[in-house]
């Protein structure tokens, strides 16, 4: 099964579990992790049982996109027409307003000659629960979106209900999006592309025989994706393969890591980071030469974890004094004021050697291990720690060269775990839903200014419809691509 938006809000987590370990904490403090690591195992195990993805409602006003709409043929590089806005306004006709999905226009005839960065393709496959009845088994629709960069929101096409559709990447110059679907017989995913303005699927003619994630776009246009043969029935057991896909779809093999996590992509797209499997240090991949080179953290005495990249040359991590072997074993709280905790500078082109940029302080966010994001102004996002080691977090911060600050918080509807992704220069858009203590749940995409802070919310919450049996929406939004 195609592994969703939703699976990835958990298993992003579970990546950053073991560099944060902390004090004893109080009694319902233990009992809070132990409800919240309960919770998440329900809602992985749901998420992957029931094809989480936002939806839309109302087969007969447009496209139905089925099992013949796929072509396999090899696929030749996505398209890039040049896309110039007209001089008139982008005409929006009326506003729709459907069970499961938020009110949006029909596509306009020309829309596509208004869309380029900006914009954010969103699907949605909701699925209706009770809380009499308990959670529909199937979506109600499946649907494409199109979101203006002044939040308005337009559907393209009606996507076929039984495929777990997520997008991964999208070229601004391009009218297709890199995406993944549910696979056929024992290959647990298929890899192609599809139309953002039609909704038409187009398979590679090579495809992954295991599960795979893609990673980013190198500095030559090559897609970055890694394969892990050995993540059997949701438990890890062995290394990855990084691989490198050609815009022509030819798969090349990059290089086998022993590594529990694979990470960004430095903002040069040469070199990707990747965790070894012990916590002195990290893995530089060069996706050139496939040479794989460990990088000590050259922290002694301290536990560490990488963040994310800086700049080109530079990781940023975080450190902090150690915590009890008990602490670590019963996944306490880390007071990560309390133990000391630095952001820290760690030269991975020459070698290591640690430098403190910061020491936190009461009230700011601290970083998740492996969620940093560079956002091109010399500055990066990432998700804000609460201290559980697998636990829900306290919402996005930002790093920008001097302070540490919160960008986004839980939000009107009490937000506990995100995702991160880049979005358009100085952006980020971050998927957020409560999942973490709570299974039925919606999600909701913001794309986010990381200078500014300034934050634009693309999927508005989903209202319950008592008269027809529905209390609320359960796991609306499945994927999130900004045209970039």
């Amino acid at each position: 099964m195609v592994r969703e938006l939703s699976e990835l809000l958990a298993d992003s987590v579970d990546a950053r579990a073991r560099s944060v370990a902390g004090l004893t904490p109080a009694a319902d403090d233990v009992a809070a992790v132990v409800r919240t690591v309960r919770r998440r195992r329900v809602v992985r195990h749901t998420l992957q049982s029931l094809a989480v993805v936002p939806i839309v409602a109302g087969l007969a006003a447009g496209a139905y996109v089925g099992i013949g709409a796929l072509q396999s043929q090899p696929t030749p590089p996505a398209a890039t027409p040049d896309v110039v806005a007209p001089p008139g306004e982008l005409e929006k006709g009326n506003l729709r307003s459907d069970p499961g999905i938020p009110p949006h226009h029909e596509a306009p005839a020309d829309l596509r000659a208004h869309v380029g960065e900006g914009w954010t393709a969103l699907t949605y496959r909701p699925v209706a629960a009770s809380d009499t009845g308990g959670v529909a088994t199937e979506p109600t629709e499946h649907a494409l979106f199109l979101v203006a960069p002044d939040g308005a929101i337009f559907r393209t096409a009606w996507l076929q209900a039984d495929l777990e559709i997520s997008l991964v990447h999208w070229d601004a110059a391009s009218e297709r999006a890199r995406v993944t679907w549910s696979g056929t017989g024992d290959r647990p995913l298929t890899l192609g592309w599809l139309d953002v303005f039609s909704g038409e699927l187009t398979q590679d003619a090579e495809q992954f025989s295991q599960w795979a994630r893609f990673v980013d776009v190198t500095s030559d246009g090559s897609e970055i994706w890694v394969e892990d043969p050995a993540y059997v029935d949701g438990e890890y057991t062995g290394g990855v393969t990084v691989w490198s896909v050609t815009p022509d779809g030819i798969h090349r093999e990059v290089a086998d890591i022993g590594a529990l996590h694979a990470g960004a992509i430095d903002p040069s797209g040469a070199r990707m980071l990747a965790a070894p499997q012990t916590d002195e240090g990290f893995a530089v991949v060069d996706l050139g030469s496939g040479d794989v080179r460990e990088v000590p953290f050259g922290m002694s005495g301290q536990s560490c974890a990488v963040v994310g990249w800086l700049d080109a040359t530079d990781v940023a991590a975080l450190c902090h004094d150690p915590v009890s072997d008990e602490a670590a074993a019963a996944m306490d709280r880390v007071d990560f004021v309390a133990q000391g905790a630095g952001l820290y500078r760690v030269e991975a082109a020459a070698g290591g050697g640690a430098e403190l940029l910061h020491t936190f302080a009461d009230g700011e966010p601290v970083p998740e291990a492996w969620t940093g994001t560079v956002t091109g102004d010399g500055s990066f996002a990432f998700i804000a720690s609460s201290g559980f080691p697998g636990g829900c977090s306290l919402g996005v911060g930002a790093w920008d060269g001097s302070q540490p600050r919160t960008i986004l918080g839980p939000g009107e509807h009490g937000a506990n775990m995100f995702f991160l992704e880049p979005g358009g220069p100085g952006t980020v858009l971050v998927t957020a839903s409560q999942s973490c203590e709570s299974s039925g749940v919606q999600g909701e995409v913001t794309s986010v200014d990381v200078a500014t802070g300034t934050a634009r919310v693309l999927t508005p919450w989903l209202e319950a419809f008592p008269e027809d049996g529905i209390d609320y929406w359960h796991l609306t939004v499945t994927s999130a691509a900004a045209a970039r």
